[in-house]
Parts: structure tokens; sequence; C-alpha cells
């Protein structure tokens, strides 16, 4: 369940959106911290070329969330996996099967079960990402932005409760928000598909 940990009642520029700010923690396997991952304020920097998953609470499995983070240096992926997943030191986000996770790479595709999509724009060092969750619609829908940019391909279906996940290897990135809105952001509109989780990927012949 989701908790704000203040009020604010603010006015989004991204969104046009009432959003509130929401408390996170990233899940790093205490065998890594300081020596293999090191954690300023809301950058995160990956000291080797070792791979390493983390995922954030809390657990999102209700309302409309939106997490951004900015790659600093070579982010490789963003995405998000079910509630059931957890990680361990050198594991890479498949780990516990490709099945449970979605990941959205760099270079503009997007993964689920072993199927790839292709279309999205790439993201760079600099780069703003954007995960948005709907939990509240039916179908529910994660949806990606590069720099505030709505991007075409999205996911319909998605379980029911989820965490963000971020992917390093050798990568460094900032968390820029996690925070909860008052209405979606994305729009789905023209030249949008939606691929469903848990469904073959088949391309457009």
């Amino acid at each position: 369940m989701l908790n704000s940990e203040a009020m604010n009642a603010k006015l989004d520029p991204f969104s046009g959106a009432q959003s509130d700010s929401i408390p996170y923690a990233a899940q790093i396997p205490k065998s890594l911290l300081f020596k293999h991952v090191k954690v300023k304020q809301d950058t995160f920097t990956l000291n080797n070329d070792n791979q390493t998953t983390i995922l954030f609470d809390p657990l999102v499995n209700k309302g409309i969330v939106k997490f951004v983070v900015q790659s600093i240096f070579n982010l490789s992926a963003v995405g998000i996996a079910d509630e059931t997943v957890k990680y361990e030191r050198k594991e890479y986000p498949w780990a516990r099967g490709y099945e449970k996770i979605v990941q959205y790479y760099r270079f503009g595709n997007i993964q689920h079960d072993y199927h790839l999509s292709v279309g999205n724009a790439e993201f760079n060092t600099g780069d703003r990402v954007t995960l948005e969750l709907n939990m509240d619609s039916s179908p529910r829908t994660f949806t990606f932005f590069v720099n505030d940019e709505e991007q075409p391909n999205y996911v319909s279906n998605i379980p029911a409760a989820v965490r963000a996940l971020l992917w390093q290897k050798g990568d460094a990135f900032k968390v820029i928000k996690f925070e909860a809105l008052s209405a979606p952001t994305a729009k789905h509109g023209a030249g949008s598909r939606a691929w469903e989780f848990g469904k073959q990927w088949k391309k457009d012949k």
C-alpha cells in the first residue's frame, strides 16, 4: 500500500496533475552496499563492471505512480518486476525469469518473457526516463517517457503488485521523483500500441 510522506498538493509541471512524494528505499544486497554500490543522497553508482540489479520499495499495488530517474552515466535499462522477485549480488534482472519482468533498454527496446518490441526512443547519459504505472485502470498499464515525451509502446495488464527495477553495470543514475499522481499523464494516443504482459508479443507483418 502506498503512503505519501507529505500531502503537499503541489502542481507537477510535467503532468498538470497534483502529485505527492512517496518515500522510497532501494533493495541493495548488503554484500554490495558501499563496496560495490555507492549511494550518495539520490544518486547510485556502481564501482565495478559486475552486473547489479536494484529494486525499489514501496511495492506499487494501487493508484497512479510515477518513477523518474536520470542517467548520470550509461544507464542500461529500467523496468518493473512482480512482487515475488528478489535479487542477490551479481545477478541480471532476468535471474528469476524473463516472464516476471519488463525492461526498457537504453536502445529503445522493451523486453518481456524473451520477446522484444521496438520503436521507443533511446535514452543516453543525461536523459530522464519516467515509468508511469496506472494500477487503477482496467487493464493496468505501464507507460514510458523519455525527457517528458510519452513513448508509443507501453505494456498493459501488468501484475497487481510490482516494484521499480534498475539495472547497473558500471552505470550511475539519480532518482529524481517517486510520487503518486491524482491523474495519469499518459495519453496512449494515435500511434500508441499496448503489449500485453504474460502474452507472446507478435510483430506486425
